[in-house]
């Protein structure tokens, strides 16, 4: 290692320490409480199955994104992802909302009767698999099992990071490598298989007899678009706060910008895939459940999530210049998270709101809000305990740009 580079793991040091931890808890306590009270107004004011949907679009919508955060992570290790070092913690941190999402997934139980049509109107031609006593178990222990898998990895990312700044020994990037890495493959495997799930159970199963084998992977594969834009925003606003504009480059930026991008352009391509086999097979139905959303009230909603999550954000990364420069590359990640959002109200409201067309308004923003604010104080749970730089991976990125 160099001078210059070793001189850097000192600094990276310090740098790991300088997260802005209160901030976090304040901004996230304020969105927390706002968006309780949000939440219990419209419980109170007649508004509860519209409260109870947006609970559920919030839930669908923050916990693809933080397992996306972490799972983004995971392919960074398995990988080999070099470039990652000074990114990759700001995406582990997620891991500590997926405990929290246990608790909020308590809510889709109180809320059920205003969310899972199918307990108005049981089906029996699938026997067992739509009924309370298996369903909410079974997505429960999907949760469980993959916020565990969660904190495994994560767990065993940060113990040499943790370690060294106890001791202030600098350790081997290569420590634990491998079974990071094995954890990393399971964890990968485990989030493809039960996210499916989760999105045909509490999003599919929404809509009356309306199936798509492919909605399963257009849910994960879309949650983790959100989750790379979602990291976007976190390094933009915190490379300057923690003091790491020198460190994070323009080339990082890049490298993440490119993943916005192509994720960007295979959602599109999901979507595509999943509309055109509808339309071809012309089955009532299937066509059902797309044209809905296309046509009458919800037509600008469908228009706006497509112009959102893919038009914008297309145009917008296509050029080496935005995705280089962080307020450009900030405001298109924003996009691409409210188009990401929209989609998830777009995929489950018109199946349970009876008919009604669109209403955002203060449950919805409120309730988003709720869950933002949640996983903001989450995250500066974690940050309060471990280290949001890994100097063993950030200097090995360093060292790698400087050759």
């Amino acid at each position: 290692m160099s001078a210059g580079i070793a001189g850097a793991r000192g600094q990276l040091v310090e740098k790991a320490r300088q997260f802005p931890a209160g901030a976090f808890l304040a901004a996230g306590i304020l969105a927390t409480a706002i968006g309780a009270a949000a939440f219990l107004w419209a419980l109170t004011t007649g508004q509860a199955s519209r409260a109870w949907q947006s609970y559920h679009v919030a839930f669908m919508f923050w916990i693809g994104l933080a397992q996306g955060l972490v799972v983004f992570a995971a392919t960074q290790k398995l990988a080999k992802g070099h470039w990652s070092g000074l990114l990759i913690r700001f995406a582990e941190s997620a891991v500590a909302f997926l405990v929290v999402a246990l608790v909020l997934y308590g809510g889709l139980i109180v809320g059920r009767t205003y969310i899972f049509s199918w307990l108005h109107e049981p089906r029996p031609d699938i026997g067992p698999w739509l009924t309370s006593g298996f369903f909410f178990p079974r997505n429960g222990l999907i949760l469980a099992a993959l916020a565990w898998l969660s904190w495994r990895f994560v767990r065993h990312d940060v113990a040499p990071d943790v370690r060294e700044l106890a001791d202030g020994r600098a350790v081997d990037r290569l420590e634990g490598r491998d079974q990071i890495a094995r954890e990393a493959a399971i964890l990968i495997v485990a989030y493809a298989f039960g996210y499916s799930l989760l999105a045909f159970d509490l999003m599919m199963s929404l809509a009356h007899k309306w199936v798509s084998n492919l909605f399963g992977a257009f849910y994960f594969m879309g949650s983790f678009l959100a989750a790379l834009m979602a990291l976007a925003v976190l390094v933009v606003l915190l490379r300057r706060r923690m003091g790491l504009v020198q460190l994070i480059s323009a080339k990082q930026l890049h490298d993440l910008g490119k993943l916005c991008f192509g994720f960007t352009v295979f959602w599109a391509y999901l979507m595509w895939a999943q509309f055109l086999v509808i339309w071809y097979g012309n089955l009532p139905e299937e066509t059902y459940f797309i044209f809905y959303r296309l046509i009458g009230p919800w037509r600008p909603v469908g228009i706006a999530v497509f112009l959102l999550v893919f038009l914008i954000p297309f145009i917008g990364l296509l050029g080496v210049r935005p995705k280089r420069s962080p307020p450009t590359f900030l405001a298109f990640a924003l996009v691409s998270l409210a188009g990401i959002w929209l989609e998830r109200y777009l995929e489950i409201v018109p199946s349970i709101n009876g008919g009604a067309g669109p209403a955002i308004g203060i449950p919805e923003i409120g309730v988003t809000l709720f869950f933002g604010g949640l996983f903001l104080v989450s995250t500066a749970w974690f940050a309060r305990r471990y280290p949001m730089i890994s100097p063993r991976l950030a200097a090995d990125t360093l060292e790698r740009e400087a050759h």
